[in-house]
């Protein structure tokens, strides 16, 4: 149950000196000459008793001295012992000690003494001073990744020691699992027979499982956390953005989410919005213990242009989560992929005046230049790639045909991550809506083309919705005297998401609600063969607020922000290619850094930056013209400064090392025992004690 162990070893090579006692015992004997009195021999009986007591007293004493030597040997060797061992005495044999110091940002927190990381690296200091000459010494800084600083370890502990002086906290996270595994790995490569695994960290309590398991044979893990109180702190947490076009002096709201870690104090603080370097607005946050809330900022942008914004807040114990980057882009003029679907029968003037997409590029481009509100790009519906769908703009889509299933898959994935897709059918019997799915994705049961010559009239407006609502009545009249000719007759559309109906009950256009995107979904094509409504004087507005309204549209959907140790990755232009320029990646701190072209599954292109290290903006550029702009942030989940009770957790045979008091001692009684030299010391004195009494009376 107990172990028995010595730090000094080499002094028991002086239980030697336990023979002195007896030597000095054996010549000091004394050798009398025996004379016989015939006068005395009736107490020679009565003499004999008594000498074997003496003698016995004798032997006491000289036992009583060898064991006050024995003790005095015992104490200089300092005697240590140990919970769970056997009887030890460790000499000069070498061990492997691996070093885990953890460089995650929550090592940034702010102490009397200095940083958590500071007297972490003072801590790993005297571990490395207690290491032996030949002990073998390793060192893996971890945060979400592990770094080995020496391929197979180093004896000369000044280097080790310089190793650890060098290293600085990063912006990642915790993975202390991971840290473990990493040392395990080091300890079973090593030829060393017996290995110590330091685990240096805050062991915060919202880390990873810190389960220990299979760790390597004769290998002990020993926990330091550097602080056990909690530390208060604040952070910001999540900055949401309109996930939509943003036009010259639209109202544009902004939330702000932050969270108080603390569970006992409230967190009261200012909270500051930063738009291209002026500030715009401040409120005042007052959270609860161990709450969340969600801020909202009113802003108005008048100028076209990228903008770099950061949210702040007054600096705690822990700054580099006081501040979260994001980056706004507001535009005059709307992205608009105009994809035609019915192919052309041939190349007169007159077929291509009356194809449906004619019309709508007309009424979005009038002039055909760019000076419009629109920015209108025309493709063939065999022609969609992910390159040709508009970042935060609108689909057009004229008169669909039967398209192949990855290209249908793309446009729902368009739609599902925020898109929005107008879509005029029209009465083709060889469109789209035989594939059952896709129709159904546009919310139609059944269909079948409807031709009525006299024409069906337009009527129901949704008035309230906001493809409508700027319209007035006369207006609206005006619209309701178009004519559908041909069209698509379908079932299944729900009532409250049709928009307008034609004069015999049959929707006219409707809208789809997709994930975090939009659909409206007219019946009818925008040419001539369908009817008049392309003639209408209220055409063009109609195509203008519905186009409008699906760019402007708020799409709440979730979206991945960019995190330190994250790969980042940049959107490139539709028409980018390798001849535009060399790509370079420029960091807020003038860092620089060559991206990597990535083609991902659904072949889109994208500019990627592998796990950057420092939170702030990033510039995509191609040689000197920008590209594209983005922000890296922290992931708060590592703001939780509150230290997690180790005594609870699933340890194994992990020890805990207290930092408070005498580290070095306390390092000492957990690795190799409480040193109990004093009992030896006060057992040698107490036997000298009782061998003085016992030689007195001798």
């Amino acid at each position: 149950m107990f172990g028995l162990g010595f730090l000094n070893s080499l002094f028991l090579f002086a239980l030697g000196a336990m023979v002195l006692p007896i030597a000095i015992h054996i010549l000091n004997r004394r050798r009398l000459r025996k004379i016989r009195f015939s006068s005395l021999e009736f107490i020679y009986e009565l003499n004999k008793r008594r000498m074997s007591k003496i003698n016995l007293r004798r032997w006491i004493i000289l036992a009583l001295r060898t064991l006050a030597v024995v003790l005095i040997v015992f104490a200089f060797a300092r005697p240590t012992i140990q919970r769970g061992a056997g009887f030890f005495v460790p000499g000069e044999a070498p061990k492997h000690v691996v070093i885990c110091l953890d460089v995650s940002y929550s090592m940034g927190a702010e102490q009397e003494e200095g940083t958590a990381f500071s007297i972490a690296q003072g801590l790993a200091g005297e571990v490395i001073d207690e290491c032996r000459r030949n002990d073998l010494v390793n060192v893996v800084a971890f945060s979400e990744r592990s770094n080995v600083l020496f391929e197979a370890g180093t004896r000369n502990k000044q280097i080790v020691a310089s190793a650890i002086d060098e290293l600085r906290v990063t912006a990642e996270g915790t993975s202390i699992d991971r840290a473990i595994q990493t040392a395990s790995e080091l300890v079973r490569s090593s030829d060393v027979a017996t290995s110590e695994i330091y685990m240096i960290s805050d062991f915060r309590e919202t880390g990873d499982s810190l389960a220990v398991v299979d760790l390597p044979e004769n290998t002990r893990l020993i926990l330091v956390p550097v602080y056990r109180e909690p530390i208060d702190n604040a952070s910001i947490d999540r900055v949401f953005t309109p996930r939509k076009l943003i036009r010259p002096g639209e109202t544009v709201r902004i939330g702000v989410s932050t969270t108080n870690h603390s569970h006992e104090q409230p967190a009261n603080f200012p909270l500051e919005l930063v738009i291209g370097g002026k500030r715009k607005a401040e409120k005042i946050i007052n959270l609860s213990p161990a709450s969340s809330a969600t801020e909202t900022f009113v802003v108005s942008l008048p100028d076209k242009g990228t903008y770099r914004c950061r949210v702040a807040k007054n600096r705690d114990r822990l700054p580099i989560d006081d501040d979260r980057f994001f980056v706004m882009e507001v535009s005059e003029k709307i992205p608009v992929t105009l994809v035609r679907g019915k192919n052309l029968t041939g190349n007169a003037q007159t077929e291509r005046t009356t194809a449906a997409y004619f019309f709508v590029d007309k009424a979005l481009n009038p002039r055909s230049t760019s000076e419009g509100e629109f920015s209108v790009d025309v493709i063939d519906q065999k022609d969609i790639t992910v390159a040709s769908l508009p970042n935060k703009g609108v689909v057009v889509w004229t008169e669909p045909q039967t398209l192949d299933r990855r290209r249908l898959d793309l446009l729902k994935r368009y739609v599902h991550r925020g898109g929005a897709v107008l879509i005029f059918l029209g009465g083709d019997r060889r469109g789209f809506w035989r594939d059952v799915e896709f129709a159904r994705y546009l919310g139609i049961q059944r269909a079948a083309p409807k031709e009525k010559p006299e024409g069906e009239r337009l009527t129901s407006f949704s008035q309230g919705h906001p493809v409508f609502n700027l319209f007035n009545e006369e207006e609206l009249e005006l619209l309701s005297r178009s004519r559908v000719t041909k069209y698509l007759s379908v079932t299944g559309v729900a009532p409250d998401s049709t928009l307008a109906y034609l004069q015999n009950g049959d929707p006219a256009i409707w809208e789809c609600a997709r994930g975090a995107g939009r659909i409206i979904v007219v019946a009818a094509a925008p040419d001539l063969v369908s009817g008049n409504v392309p003639l209408s004087p209220m055409f063009l507005p109609l195509i203008h607020t519905a186009v409008s309204y699906l760019a402007a549209s708020n799409r709440t959907g979730s979206r991945q922000e960019n995190t330190v140790g994250t790969d980042l990755f940049f959107d490139l232009p539709p028409k980018w290619n390798a001849q535009t320029g060399e790509l370079r990646v420029l960091t807020e701190a003038g860092g620089e850094a060559k991206p990597i072209l990535y083609e991902s599954k659904q072949g889109e292109t994208k500019a990627l930056l592998p796990r950057p290290q420092a939170i702030g903006f990033y510039t995509l550029l191609a040689d000197t013209s920008r590209i594209a702009e983005a922000c890296v942030n922290v992931d708060t989940r590592e703001s939780n400064l509150n230290p997690r009770p180790l005594e609870e957790t699933d340890l194994g045979q992990a020890r805990v090392v207290e930092t408070s008091g005498d580290f070095a001692q306390n390092l000492r009684r957990e690795t190799q025992g409480r040193e109990i030299y004093a009992v030896f010391l006060l057992l040698a004195l107490s036997a000298l004690v009782v061998e003085a009494l016992l030689g007195r009376k001798a």
